[in-house]
């Protein structure tokens, strides 16, 4: 492990037990006041102890099992071979060889999930145990060295022992979890119990106080413990520009997973874009294009896809453009819901992983990658947006029983009927709904022109889609390919992914009725690999560009709806009937 990955993970891991030494004293210290004299010396201690033993059994637990879990949840539950490493392409087969010799580690196997969502993880017990996953999607929207950069920064996981530091690093939090119920259960025991002293009482209100700090202390940790995981996965990338000598390939790899900015695969295009072929016929083009052409070199696929292997893949040789990337990237860097929802991630911004990236380009003496990142500006600053959003987004909901509650008290107050506070308040309330609505779902109609992926990434009119938020959508048309789910080879992902000729996207489908998802995981889904659709619906970003669906239209016309918008819609208008009503019961209690 690199030393200064070391100090960092040490320091991050001194303060995470400082909060446990902290709101361990506070708890020790409420447990010898209220008992005095009622346990023996010392056994306050197991206070402490007790706790930290059980976070760390159930996290050992969960350390010992997840892998094997892993294991059996790749098999069974996604679409999925494993290889051994010998058996991978020879590009990959030879790095990995020499990385595992030379820092010491060993995969069990390598997963191939079968879906051109891009995306790799890796995960394991120890060095010597480790299992690595990849999506066809890294192989074949990614060329050569950009696979291997990607294959780096995972091996990188595992040579830095990522597996055990963020093991070790969860269990705080759930000690401090445990420290807070002691605290709040002994505190709502104490509030209830009569004939309590003067010093019995003061002893139940510190507790109380204790308690809220130790659920703030465990808030804090959990952010604490992904700001960890942040700065491992910054080491992750520098090892494998240190292992493959090119950060700029990393970089490249960043932009096409991250933002999508892909070109349409060329293989089994003859198929796929055969409209006399049989949706099935496409469908298995698709999926079978999507295979062979990172593992081509196994020779253990159906010798009938050689003539389609012949073409050439243009969208893993593609060049990108570094304005259009530097435009897709500025959102993560200008908007404030960038840094807000890094807050929350166990990865830092795509955007600021490839300026570090370009840093060690120019440590190197090379030119970076993309120059032009972070220094192209957007037409206004978006805080005021921010702002709106995060109480439109958060605490609309919470109106809903603010508004009313006050509302009755100042008709209370003023000697107004309180019905007619309730349903003010509930009017309020809807009509902020209303403007929530509004802002996540504008008007869209069927006639709306399409766009392209790549151009709601890039597009920085004034208030157009640079604009968007993880609440504030845009209407967007796309017409593309449908590529694979939204999670990568789960059979049970509603999500879907679809490719045009700029880019990929995921498509987010929330049906109406939550268990709805499961039927069109289970049984649409699948029917719509490799056919080409039309998708209506709200272009988002948080911060990874996603289209909420509206609806999905199929060549064939078979359409597939989204409910969701029009649930809100519903919402809105049953409380507005329902604070109407208040009113008007209100209002007939007067007399002349």
């Amino acid at each position: 492990m690199p030393k200064n990955l070391y100090i960092r993970s040490l320091a991050v891991m001194t303060v995470l037990w400082g909060f446990v030494f902290v709101v361990g004293m506070v708890l020790i210290t409420v447990i010898s006041l209220a008992l005095p004299g009622v346990i023996p010396p010392g056994s306050e201690y197991l206070a402490i102890v007790i706790p930290v033993l059980f976070a760390f059994l159930m996290v050992g637990i969960q350390f010992l099992i997840s892998p094997w879990l892993m294991d059996f949840i790749i098999g069974w539950v996604y679409d999925a071979t494993k290889y051994q490493v010998d058996e991978l392409p020879p590009h990959i087969r030879s790095f990995l060889h020499q990385q595992m010799e030379l820092h010491n580690f060993s995969l069990k196997w390598v997963a191939i999930i079968h879906d051109n969502n891009p995306n790799a993880f890796t995960y394991g017990h120890t060095k010597k145990r480790a299992r690595m996953a990849i999506t066809e999607g890294i192989l074949n929207y990614l060329t050569e060295d950009e696979q291997l950069a990607v294959v780096a920064h995972e091996s990188g996981h595992i040579v830095h022992r990522d597996f055990i530091w963020m093991t070790v690093a969860a269990a705080i939090p759930l000690v401090l979890y445990s420290f807070y119920q002691g605290l709040w259960i002994y505190a709502r025991v104490t509030s209830r119990s009569g004939g309590r002293s003067e010093g019995a009482e003061k002893v139940g209100a510190a507790a109380m106080v204790a308690a809220v700090g130790a659920f703030i202390a465990y808030w804090i940790s959990q952010y604490i413990v992904l700001f960890l995981s942040r700065v491992r996965e910054y080491y992750a990338d520098s090892f494998s520009a240190e292992a493959t000598g090119q950060p700029g390939a990393l970089s490249r790899a960043l932009v096409k997973i991250a933002y999508g900015m892909v070109k349409e695969d060329a293989i089994n295009a003859e198929k796929i874009s055969d409209e006399n072929a049989s949706p099935t016929v496409r469908r298995q083009a698709s999926k079978k294009s999507a295979f062979t052409t990172g593992m081509r070199s196994l020779g253990v696929f159906d010798v009938a896809s050689a003539k389609n292997l012949a073409l050439s893949s243009y969208g893993r040789g593609l060049s990108l453009d570094n304005e259009s990337v530097a435009k897709a990237a500025q959102w993560d860097l200008s908007n404030p819901w960038g840094r807000f929802l890094e807050l929350s991630s166990t990865h830092p911004l795509p955007a600021k992983r490839i300026l570090a990236l370009n840093a060690m380009q120019e440590e190197r003496g090379v030119e970076p990658e993309f120059p032009q990142m972070g220094k192209v500006k957007l037409p206004e600053s978006l805080w005021d947006e921010f702002l709106i959003d995060l109480v439109l987004l958060y605490f609309a909901p919470l109106l809903f029983i603010i508004l009313p509650v006050l509302s009755a008290i100042f008709a209370t107050y003023v000697g107004i009927n309180i019905n007619i506070g309730i349903g003010t308040g509930i009017l309020l309330a809807a009509l902020v709904w209303k403007l929530r609505r509004w802002e996540k779902y504008p008007k869209l109609r069927l006639s709306d022109p399409v766009v392209t992926i790549t151009h709601c990434l890039t597009d920085q009119t004034k208030n157009s889609y640079y604009e968007v938020s993880p609440l504030r959508g845009k209407g967007a048309v796309f017409v593309g390919k449908v590529v694979g789910r939204g999670t990568p080879g789960y059979f049970l992902s509603e999500d879907l992914v679809i490719q045009d000729e700029t880019g990929i996207i995921t498509l987010n489908y929330s049906p109406i009725l939550g268990f709805m998802s499961f039927f069109f995981a289970l049984f649409r889904a699948p029917g719509l690999r490799g056919m080409k659709v039309k998708a209506y619906g709200w272009y988002h970003r948080s911060p990874q560009p996603v289209l909420q669906v509206w609806k999905i239209v199929t060549e064939e016309g078979k359409t597939f709806h989204n409910r969701w918008s029009g649930a809100n819609w519903v919402f809105m208008w049953i409380m507005i009937i329902i604070g109407l009503a208040l009113i008007a019961t209100g209002l007939s209690t007067f007399t002349v």
